[in-house]
């Protein structure tokens, strides 16, 4: 079975892979991290061009990469096939495309407890997800790593 994991790089990103992994590690084929990065704002006013912003946005994508490049990294340490991407665009639209061009049997995110100004301000990422991909799709809650609750899975 091939699995898309959706991270978004933060705390709860680990949770949610190690989750995925216990759930599933007898029907594991391969896993897929990504992570989609922010698409370029495109409100009036805005470049991109000067070297400075080019050189600052492209330090994050490193530094992002290099986050996912680790978690998959640490799954092939257990045994696990495992490749990380990085995508820059939409969140919702990048992961059902990817989901699609990789042809994965599964896909992952992980709910946050965020409130509604949170979801008006960035939409909602699963809502899309489940609306817009002819794939399953697992919703595990996370956490940012602060809070444990008695049914947290270890």
């Amino acid at each position: 079975m091939k699995i898309l994991i959706a991270i978004d790089n933060s705390e709860s990103s680990k949770a949610l892979i190690d989750r995925t992994i216990m759930l599933l590690r007898n029907a594991l084929g391969s896993v897929c991290l990504l992570h989609v990065a922010a698409p370029d704002p495109d409100f009036v006013g805005y470049t991109v061009d000067t070297p400075v912003m080019r050189d600052q946005i492209a330090k994050q994508f490193h530094v992002e990469h290099l986050q996912v490049q680790e978690m998959a990294n640490q799954l092939r340490a257990q045994g696990v096939e495992a490749k990380a991407l990085l995508i820059q665009g939409e969140t919702g639209k990048t992961i059902v495309d990817h989901a699609q061009r990789l042809m994965v049997d599964l896909i992952v995110v992980g709910s946050s407890k965020h409130g509604a100004f949170y979801h008006f301000l960035l939409g909602d990422t699963i809502q899309e997800v489940l609306a817009e991909s002819g794939k399953p799709v697992l919703v595990m809650p996370v956490h940012d790593g602060n809070e444990t609750t008695s049914n947290d899975v270890p």
